[in-house]
């Protein structure tokens, strides 16, 4: 008997030991990963500092997520007393609001008090489209997936009004008006509004205790991120009210959307069969980009690793979630400056080995080393394309000549050199959108559109 209990004991010393060591160098190798994590964070926050000071842009909330678990969260910037900018810092989110609202939507799916393919004319019908046919076959998940068959706004329609520009879940097109529409349905079968389904099934369970669809615009005021045009000019405001959206205006925390992003990756506590639907291509947007439940997706990544991802731009306001499923990381930018954009973009390139290509398959159709041809033209024709023209909603795009460049600025969005593809159209280095110059009949150029695959702005020539 103490011949097999000493047997015992060796066997448990060798067993002991190879775990022993396994323990230690697996502690070795989380210590080597943090410490080369905090190094390129390190690195990174003095790029911030200068991509803030060069972009004009004052406050940057910065949340990383490593492993599933949040391992940094800041805001970088300071207030009008010289103070740094506390972590709870409010902003903005803009169209970032959408994958939220999405992820309400799919929770009632998953409680099974919604329906992804029911058409919500049995709950709700726009006046617009109440004799369209069309209306009748609109459900969830055509909205969810971009494939509502309306415009981005109504507004952007020459009629003003709602309309189809084709049948439902027949193609991807983005679209506001979409989201609101849904949100419409959803409160006229619970009969509780936007604000009252978020917070209880969305907001307080996942910890979100500043996040808010509908604020006020005056409680907390100090902590809201106040918003700055592309030369570093507040956008003064009376009332940063905002009024309850599906699709825009999400008031938010760095922190708070790291929660929302550690959540997602965690599988939102939702059906496995659900959560496939949310990174099932719905719809084909480009080569490079496919359209889920709310999110957009990124696949073909090195490492057999695909992105869920979303951004936001209003005013003053630049925003971008960027999810790596597979190896639960994240990483979550929020800004308060019309050039913000191009630091969220800086961020996830500089940070990750694989953020230069998502970045650019999240905004380019091309081939990451297609390269485009820059045509040439002279100077006589590219001051023709000057001056001022109007956009719908009544915001001026200015386009000026520096150098050798045609310059574009408008309000809530970055400064874009153009440059030219033909004599009339003009495309974006880092982005999709096509820019055209058109004539009259008289040969002046009299109208200036943005065209962002089968979304087009006219904007209207002011000096002619």
């Amino acid at each position: 008997m103490k011949h097999l209990n000493k047997i015992f004991f060796y066997l448990f010393l060798f067993l002991l030991i190879p775990t022993s060591n396994y323990a230690q160098n697996n502690s070795r190798s989380k210590t080597i990963k943090q410490n080369k994590s905090d190094e390129k964070i390190k690195l990174l926050e003095g790029q911030i500092a200068a991509w803030q000071k060069d972009l004009n842009v004052p406050n940057v909330g910065l949340g990383i997520i490593q492993d599933g678990k949040l391992i940094h969260a800041k805001v970088y910037g300071q207030d009008s007393t010289g103070s740094l900018k506390p972590v709870n810092t409010l902003f903005n989110v803009a169209s970032v609001t959408k994958v939220i609202f999405s992820t309400l939507v799919l929770k009632l799916i998953d409680n099974g008090d919604w329906q992804l393919d029911e058409p919500l004319y049995h709950y709700y019908t726009d006046p617009d489209i109440a004799s369209d046919s069309l209306s009748k076959k609109l459900t969830t998940r055509h909205i969810l997936s971009q494939q509502s068959g309306f415009s981005n706004w109504r507004w952007m329609n020459a009629s003003g009004k709602l309309q189809f520009e084709f049948a439902p879940g027949t193609k991807f097109n983005y679209s506001g008006e979409g989201m609101e529409y849904l949100k419409k349905a959803i409160e006229h079968k619970f009969h509780k509004s936007l604000v009252q389904l978020s917070d209880s099934i969305l907001f307080k369970p996942f910890g979100m205790i500043d996040t808010k669809h509908e604020w006020n615009g005056k409680q907390d005021l100090k902590r809201f991120s106040r918003w700055y045009d592309a030369n570093g000019k507040e956008y003064t405001k009376s009332n940063y009210a905002s009024e309850p959206s599906a699709a825009d205006d999400l008031i938010t925390t760095v922190t708070d959307l790291s929660k929302f992003g550690i959540e997602t990756l965690n599988g939102l506590h939702i059906s496995k069969q659900l959560f496939n639907e949310i990174i099932k291509g719905q719809a084909k947007i480009n080569q490079n980009l496919t359209q889920g439940l709310g999110w957009r997706l990124i696949k073909d990544l090195p490492n057999h690793e695909y992105a869920m991802e979303h951004g936001g731009n209003d005013a003053g306001v630049a925003a971008i979630i960027v999810l790596l499923p597979k190896s639960k990381r994240g990483l979550i930018v929020l800004t308060n400056g019309d050039n913000g954009q191009i630091i969220c973009n800086n961020i996830v390139r500089s940070f990750w080995p694989e953020g230069t290509e998502i970045i650019h398959k999240a905004l380019k159709s091309t081939p990451l080393n297609d390269i485009p041809k820059v045509f040439n033209i002279s100077d006589d024709i590219l001051k023709t394309y000057t001056g001022k023209y109007m956009r719908p909603d009544g915001e001026e795009v200015n386009i000026y000549k520096k150098d050798k460049n045609l310059i574009l600025k408008t309000i809530g969005l970055p400064t874009f050199n153009l440059f030219p593809q033909t004599q009339e159209i003009f495309f974006l280095w880092d982005f999709d959108p096509k820019i055209i110059f058109t004539k009259n009949e008289k040969g002046i150029v009299d109208t200036l559109l943005i065209k962002d695959g089968d979304n087009i702005l006219k904007c209207t020539k002011m000096d002619k």
